[in-house]
């Protein structure tokens, strides 16, 4: 049996004798390769950014179903025996009730300096204050109004001012703590790559985060929407309250405003009566992992009469699985084409080398000897066509996030690089090229472990 440093010299040694065989060799493995580290990376880097950040697998949005001739929501069905039955289910680890505002209302936002009006009927909720618990902001994410305390008197008119966080509410001309407000994550992007550019705002990075609190508040015409002055239905008449965004959180409402469900029970109950403070809009379920997702929507509905919202990050999920499917695939058939351009030379190869291996043979070595020798070279042209496959991803990934960054606009959730070289796929790489490679080698190396050391040496 050959020693395994000298196994290694001589393996080298015939790699090296003639560089370009070599590289005849390597080069289908590195095109294939490459494209299997680019593509999986890439993939990896946009399920990152769609299933983790905006469409968590494990997270389902429960709702009541439409029923009826004039398609109108069922939502009596979403009360607080329905999510306290959801709470026991044995997949869920948090079910959060969300309640939507009934009513027209609209808004503006004072930021900067400039004023940005918005519509907040049908863009604005309410979850537990609880949800929040985690966040750096939870103690201002509160109901101030929960409890009834004595209040100081507005300034005096025209002004009617109050202290820092606080505004007149001339229902009473007293002073109140202005709503704590969340926004999402996505509502930021959308205003860092959208809106702020264009009205020459500076975009809300980390250092703004902080300061938010000070810097936007909003103003909220409730019963009232950008279209009309006067509230479409209830009794009440429209009336104005101040908000202020505390923080920024992905369990807000995506496009929109969330506050406190104590605010919302009250103004649905004020402006459209005790039913729409009674019951939930959605209910928010995180699950113990994805893989529950079938269950627990078979059980909602066959059990509660209920269904799912329609899941987006499912079929991006489907989608990019399928497309990293064709391209892995892609992928594969060029390093099996490769795997047999390699196998097709070393079958010449062992006739041109007869006589050096019959040399071999005669002085001692085994027929496992000359198939290890033939399957280490195979060996070693896989870890060189995998190192410089995964080598060349890298280098055109960062050609693309360069050229990306450089001349590609600004999106939202637009990351700082569009490929995740995850360790599994730089070692899967190499770990491809290598068994292909292999592979290729494997019926050439039979052969020439079988040549009789006689014909062979007999060989001119």
């Amino acid at each position: 049996m050959i020693a395994p440093g000298k196994l290694a010299r001589l393996v080298a040694t015939n790699a090296l004798s003639n560089r370009r065989r070599l590289a005849l060799h390597t080069f289908g493995l590195v095109v294939g390769i490459a494209s299997f580290a680019f593509f999986l990376s890439l993939s990896m880097s946009v399920r990152s950014v769609f299933l983790e950040e905006i469409f968590p697998l494990d997270e389902v949005e429960v709702v009541a179903p439409r029923v009826g001739a004039a398609d109108v929501d069922a939502r009596d069905a979403l009360n607080d025996d329905v999510v306290n039955e959801i709470r026991q289910h044995p997949d869920v680890k948090e079910a959060v009730p969300r309640m939507a505002m009934a009513f027209p209302a609209s808004g503006a936002a004072m930021f900067m300096g400039q004023r940005m009006p918005f519509e907040a009927g049908g863009f604005a909720d309410g979850v537990d204050p609880a949800y929040v618990a985690d966040e750096d902001f939870a103690d201002r994410f509160v109901d101030w109004e929960a409890e009834e305390h004595e209040r100081e008197a507005c300034g005096p008119p025209p002004e009617r001012e109050c202290g820092d966080h606080y505004y007149c509410d001339q229902r009473d001309n007293t002073c109140h703590k202005r709503v704590p407000i969340v926004v999402s994550r996505t509502l930021v992007e959308l205003y860092n790559t959208q809106f702020a550019p264009s009205h020459g705002l500076p975009p809300i990075d980390e250092a703004l985060e902080g300061m938010l609190a000070s810097m936007l508040r909003l103003e909220i015409g409730l019963g009232e929407t950008m279209f009309a002055a006067a509230m479409t239905g209830g009794e009440s008449p429209p009336r104005q309250v101040e908000g202020m965004v505390v923080g920024i959180s992905d369990k807000a409402m995506p496009i929109g405003v969330t506050v406190p469900i104590g605010y919302m029970e009250r103004w649905n109950r004020e402006f459209v009566g005790d039913e729409a403070a009674e019951v939930y809009s959605s209910i928010e379920v995180v699950l113990e992992g994805r893989e529950a997702v079938a269950p627990f929507a078979g059980w909602v509905q066959d059990e509660l009469d209920l269904s799912l919202a329609d899941r987006q990050g499912e079929r991006f999920a489907t989608a990019i699985f399928i497309v990293t499917a064709l391209f892995v695939m892609i992928s594969l058939v060029i390093v099996t084409i490769a795997a047999i351009n390699i196998a097709h030379s070393f079958f010449l190869q062992v006739s041109e080398r007869k006589r050096e291996l019959g040399v071999l043979r005669a002085i001692g070595g085994t027929r496992g000897d000359i198939r290890t020798l033939v399957l280490a070279e195979a060996a070693l042209i896989g870890v060189i066509g995998g190192l410089l496959g995964v080598a060349a991803a890298r280098v055109g990934a960062a050609a693309v996030d360069f050229a990306a960054h450089r001349w590609m606009p600004a999106f939202p959730f637009k990351p700082d690089s569009f490929f995740l070289f995850e360790w599994w796929i730089v070692a899967g790489g190499i770990a491809c090229a290598v068994v292909f490679a292999v592979l290729g080698g494997l019926f050439p190396a039979g052969r020439a472990a079988n040549m009789p050391p006689a014909q062979a040496l007999s060989q001119d």
